[in-house]
C-alpha cells in the first residue's frame, strides 16, 4: 500500500510550492533488533541510527549519508538512509535555484516515476508534490519532465484522488498552457495524463474547474493530429457530465462551431472523435439543443454533409446519428430538423446488418414521430421501418420502431392502421404482444377504466 506523503497547510502545492512535508513519526529504538535493509543484528558495536527521511531505524552502514532535506524545513544535512537516499536527495534538488540542476532533478524524477519498483518511494517521499511544485517553472526541459512524469503516476489509479487534490491537474494544464503544441511529446504527456483523469467520473468537473477547458479546446484545432486527437477525446470525456456544457457552449472560442466544422475534416479519425463529442453535447437541456443547431445552420448544416458522406469508417455515421437523434427532441426546432429527419428516413435500409446506426436511426425516427406536425412526412417511413426493424432487426432497434408506431398511431389512428394492415400488422401486433412491460402499462391503464370488480349498474 503506498501512503502518499502529506503537507503541511494546504495540500495543492500547485498553488503554495514552497511546501514543507509532515515530518515521519520515528519508529521507536526498542520496536527494531536489527537493520531491515541489511539484516544486521544491532549491537554495542552495530549502533542504531534514525533515517530522517522515513523515520526508519537502519545500521550505519545503510544510514551514512547527510543530505540537507527542505523538503522538510531542514537546511542542515541529516543522515538518510539507503532506501530513501535517491529519491530524497532528488526531491532536494528541486528546490535549486540552478537552471541545470532543475532539469537534471525533474528528468531523474520522472525516470523514477517510469521505475515500478521506485513509484512507492517517489510518492512517499514528496516526489509527486516535487514534480507539481516544478510546473510553475517557464523552463520547456523541465516542463517536459514534469508531463512525462505525471502521466506516468496517472497511469496508477490508486493515486488519483491524492494527484487532484495536490494540483496535477492544474500543473497539467499549466505545461499546456505554456508549451501548446509547439513540442509534441509534451503536448502529448500532458493531455493524455489529463484524459486518464477525465475518466473518472469524479474529475471530470475538477478538470473544468482547474483550468482544462481553455488548454483543451487550443489543442483541438491543433494541425498535429496526434495531438487534436487527444484534445477531442478528452474534451469529450469532460463533457459527458451535462453540468459541464454550459462552459463549452458559453466559451469565447467559439468552441461548437470549431468542433462542428471539424466534422466535415478529411481524417476521419477527427470526425468520429469530433461527431462522439458533439454527441454527448447533444445530451443537454433543451436551449443546448437550440444552440448546438444554429451553430450547425450558420456552419453550413455540417451534421448533414457528415451524415451524407461515404465514410469507411462506419462509427462517423452512427456518432452522426446520434446527435441527430438527440436533436429530433427538441420540440422547438422541429421544423428546422425537417431535411435531417428526411435523410434519417432515407438511411435506415442501408443500415441493415449495423445494429448501432440501425438503433439510432429508428430512435431519431421515434424522437420526431412524437411531435404531431411530422406525422404527415413519417408515414410513408411505415413501411421502411415494419420491413428493416420490425421484422428481424436488433432487440434494440425493435423497441425504439414500437414507439415510432405508437407514437403515429396516436397521432393519425386511421391512416397509420390502414398502412400497415398493408404491411403486415400482424407483425406489429406480434412486437406489441412479445413486449412484456408495454403489455402490462396498457392493462394497468385500462384497468382503470376497465375495473375488473364492479358493482351492480
Amino acid at each position: 500500500m503506498i501512503l502518499p506523503a502529506r503537507v503541511e497547510g494546504s495540500a495543492d502545492v500547485f498553488q503554495c510550492p514552497r511546501f514543507v512535508l509532515i515530518k515521519p513519526d520515528w519508529i521507536p529504538d526498542s520496536n527494531s533488533t536489527h537493520c531491515e535493509l541489511c539484516n544486521s543484528k544491532f549491537s554495542k558495536i552495530k549502533r542504531k541510527h534514525h533515517c530522517r527521511m522515513c523515520g526508519a531505524v537502519r545500521c550505519s552502514k545503510c544510514c551514512y549519508e547527510k543530505i540537507p532535506l527542505p523538503q522538510l524545513g531542514l537546511q542542515e544535512p541529516e543522515r538518510v538512509c539507503e532506501d530513501c537516499r535517491e529519491v530524497c536527495g532528488t526531491v532536494t534538488r528541486t528546490r535549486s535555484s540552478i537552471e541545470t540542476v532543475l532539469i537534471d532533478a525533474s528528468k531523474s524524477l520522472a525516470t523514477l516515476c517510469r521505475q515500478e519498483k521506485m513509484v512507492k518511494k517517489v510518492v512517499e517521499l514528496g516526489g509527486m508534490q516535487s514534480l507539481i511544485m516544478l510546473a510553475v517553472t517557464d523552463n520547456v526541459n523541465v516542463l517536459g519532465h514534469v508531463a512525462s512524469g505525471l502521466h506516468t503516476l496517472s497511469t496508477h489509479p490508486s493515486l488519483h484522488k491524492h494527484l487532484a487534490e495536490t494540483g496535477a491537474i492544474k500543473a497539467i494544464c499549466r505545461v499546456l498552457s505554456r508549451v501548446g503544441d509547439a513540442n509534441e511529446q509534451i503536448a502529448i504527456d500532458a493531455i493524455s495524463a489529463l484524459m486518464i483523469f477525465c475518466r473518472s467520473q469524479d474529475l471530470k468537473t475538477k478538470a473544468l474547474n482547474d483550468g482544462g477547458l481553455h488548454p483543451v479546446l487550443s489543442l483541438c484545432w491543433s494541425e498535429k493530429t496526434a495531438i487534436s486527437l487527444l484534445a477531442i477525446s478528452t474534451l469529450g470525456l469532460i463533457v459527458e457530465h451535462t453540468d459541464n456544457h454550459a462552459a463549452v457552449f458559453d466559451n469565447k472560442h467559439d468552441a461548437v462551431s470549431r468542433l462542428l466544422r471539424l466534422t466535415t475534416s478529411k481524417d476521419e479519425q477527427i470526425q468520429e472523435v469530433t461527431l462522439k463529442t458533439l454527441a454527448f453535447l447533444s445530451t443537454g437541456g433543451s436551449v443546448y439543443k437550440h444552440k448546438l443547431l444554429q451553430e450547425d445552420f450558420s456552419c453550413g448544416r455540417c451534421l448533414e454533409k457528415a451524415f451524407n458522406s461515404c465514410p469507411a469508417n462506419s462509427q462517423i455515421l452512427c456518432n452522426a446519428a446520434c446527435v441527430i437523434a438527440n436533436l429530433a427532441t427538441s420540440e422547438e426546432d422541429q421544423m428546422a430538423l425537417h431535411d435531417l429527419m428526411t435523410v434519417m428516413c432515407r438511411k435506415l435500409p442501408d443500415a441493415e446488418g449495423h445494429t448501432e446506426l440501425t438503433c439510432h436511426l429508428t430512435r431519431a425516427l421515434a424522437n420526431f414521430s412524437q411531435f404531431q406536425p411530422n406525422t404527415s412526412r413519417l408515414l410513408d417511413a411505415i413501411p421502411i421501418v415494419v420491413n428493416h426493424v420490425l421484422k428481424g432487426g436488433p432487440a434494440a432497434a425493435r423497441d425504439q420502431a414500437l414507439r415510432f408506431l405508437l407514437n403515429l398511431l396516436g397521432h393519425a389512428p386511421t391512416q397509420v392502421s390502414a398502412i400497415l394492415v398493408k404491411n403486415d400488422a400482424e407483425m406489429f401486433l406480434k412486437s406489441l404482444g412479445e413486449t412484456n412491460t408495454l403489455i402490462d402499462n396498457v392493462t394497468l391503464s385500462l384497468a382503470q377504466s376497465a375495473p375488473a370488480v364492479m358493482k351492480p349498474m
